[in-house]
């Protein structure tokens, strides 16, 4: 005669583990959150194309519409803290030539760049509405990777930039920026 005593209660004992891992595992996948930059372009007549990347610091790079010039503007995304919500600060911008309007009132950017002049902006904003076209070739840089937004989406589209938080199952749902086709197929 055997004794089923010791195997129920390793049964038992094994299904309870698994239970409680599996409960862990759910309650993490709702509350993990994860900082990114999120974004997103609204296009007339279907879904919002969005992407993300987690990177927090990022640079806008365009050719200035008037002066033909490259201009870049370097970002950093700020955690939320218990005062105020997640923020994008415009640390520095470069521009190869300016005219009426350049920032010139601000202090130089402590790292000057050869062929551009630098200024510190430090400037906080909640999200960044920025238009962007194929003449102006418009472009995010972030981490070693360059996206180049402005063959993304249709020329002279409103993209939105904003810090975000996102769930586990949120990052499943969305493509990080710098896996997406340039030329807007998917």
């Amino acid at each position: 005669m055997t004794n089923k005593r010791p195997n129920n209660l390793l049964w038992l004992s094994t299904g309870a583990a698994c239970i409680a891992a599996l409960v862990f595992l759910t309650l993490w996948i709702g509350v993990a959150r994860q900082s990114v930059v999120e974004v997103r372009v609204a296009i007339e007549g279907s879904d919002d194309k969005v992407c993300y990347f987690t990177d927090p610091d990022f640079q806008l790079r365009w050719i200035h519409s008037v002066e033909k010039q490259w201009w870049e503007e370097q970002y950093q995304r700020l955690e939320k803290s218990s005062t105020e919500d997640a923020m994008l600060l415009l640390t520095t911008t470069y521009f190869e030539a300016f005219g009426a309007g350049t920032p010139s009132t601000e202090p130089l950017a402590p790292i000057q760049k050869p062929g551009y002049l630098g200024y510190q902006i430090n400037e906080k904003l909640p999200s960044l509405n920025w238009v962007v076209s194929r003449l102006t070739k418009g472009e995010i840089d972030y981490a070693s990777h360059r996206f180049l937004i402005h063959q993304w989406v249709p020329d002279y589209s409103e993209v939105v930039i904003m810090p975000k938080t996102y769930g586990l199952i949120d990052r499943f749902k969305k493509d990080l920026c710098h896996e997406l086709p340039s030329d807007g197929s998917r």
